[in-house]
């Protein structure tokens, strides 16, 4: 499947989407009530407009309730997300099956109206076997009576990845309610990128990616780059976008913004697909004056110096990689992309020697090549 794009709060979601769908590197994209408006406000265009020009143009559409981002700390940034109508009562209150069902309710109306797959709300999850892990559950179960083909969210942070045994108690939970299909969150306390992942969260994400795989689709939002190991594991597509909000689902990027509320960041560091990681523009540029064959060998053609060619190339790359893994099955996709891993590791020592780079294999390979080899040694197939 590939990959599909985030909401950004410039202005490009409909440009560049449909560019990318017609041009073969995204399927789609979502749409998010923190981030955009339901209607057109000067700056950005109407969510129906959205949904109708991404459609029109072969991609998919969604609407993303992302109740979840409720719960994360210091949430405050609402001035899209309450004109969207999402709460009968106060503003996540889950207090009740009553309150729970008015909210789904609203939602799948939303989504209906913009021709969006029904995606259900869901809570953020710090720890398996809590109280706030029993209202996720409580609140998927819902959603699920109110439309059996639904999709549901699994959203949770770096420690509720990492449970363990913990964990695959609630997701066997969550299994039995038979959903249209699943969308995984890994959320974030900062939005450094490569991000700062465990080799036990890795781990969590691809044992909950494999065990729901079986039977219904699973798509990682957000997940980019770091996602492939849960691509190896079933998933059938990742997340990405040329802000690096769209990339990584960080905690302050949901905090109440000062000055410019329509801004983003983009991030334009070119990604190297035999490094499987990225340069900052000056490393890349460096290394591709002083080592051209090197550069080419590790990723061939030029990578454009502006925002979008930046983006093109990088979801081009993620793209082929998702696609390489899901022409596969079972331990084939996982010796593929340990291959990837185990060929780039031993590139960096030259490329941070020639460009003076201060992140490398430690960050960008072995949490997720750890992580894919704990997956393969509990399946049997280290």
């Amino acid at each position: 499947m590939g990959v599909f794009l985030g909401d950004t709060a410039r202005n490009t979601l409909i440009k560049w989407t449909t560019s990318a769908v017609t041009g073969g590197y995204a399927i789609g994209a979502y749409l998010s009530p923190f981030t955009s408006p339901r209607i057109a406000n000067g700056f950005k265009r109407s969510a129906q407009d959205t949904s109708e020009q991404i459609r029109a143009a072969g991609g998919e559409f969604w609407f993303d309730p992302m109740t979840y981002a409720l719960g994360m700390p210091r949430a405050g940034d609402f001035r899209h997300y309450d004109t969207w109508g999402l709460w009968g009562g106060a503003r996540g209150d889950v207090s009740s099956r009553a309150a729970m069902l008015d909210h789904i309710e609203r939602v799948y109306a939303i989504q209906r109206e913009l021709s969006s797959p029904l995606v259900a709300p869901s809570l953020l999850v710090s720890y398996p076997d809590t109280p706030t892990s029993q209202s996720a559950l409580e609140l998927s179960q819902v959603a699920v009576d109110a439309s059996p083909t639904a999709w549901l969210t699994v959203a949770g942070d770096q420690q509720f990845w990492g449970a363990g045994a913990e964990l695959d108690a609630h997701v066997g939970a969550l299994d039995q309610l038979e959903p249209g299909g699943w969308l995984l969150v890994v959320t974030r306390s900062d939005s450094s990128m490569p991000p700062g992942a465990t080799a036990e969260e890795v781990y969590g994400l691809m044992r909950t990616t494999f065990a729901l795989s079986q039977d219904r689709p699973v798509r990682i939002a957000f997940g980019d780059i770091a996602a492939l190991p849960a691509v190896a594991a079933g998933a059938e597509a990742i997340g990405t976008g040329w802000d690096i909000r769209q990339r990584i689902c960080a905690y302050q990027d949901f905090e109440e913004r000062e000055g410019d509320p329509n801004g983003g960041g983009w991030y334009q560091r070119p990604t190297l697909r035999g490094l499987m990681g990225g340069l900052s523009n000056r490393e890349y540029t460096v290394l591709s004056s002083e080592e051209p064959a090197l550069t080419s060998r590790l990723t061939p053609g030029t990578i454009g110096p502006k925002p979008e060619q930046a983006f093109q190339h990088h979801a081009a790359l993620l793209t082929d990689i998702v696609d390489e893994l899901n022409a596969l099955t079972g331990r084939d996709r996982i010796a593929a992309l340990r291959r990837r891993y185990t060929d780039a590791r031993p590139e960096w020592p030259g490329v941070k020697r020639i460009t003076g780079a201060t992140i490398g294999p430690d960050r960008w390979i072995k949490p997720f090549l750890d992580g894919l080899e704990l997956f393969a040694a509990s399946e049997g197939w280290a």
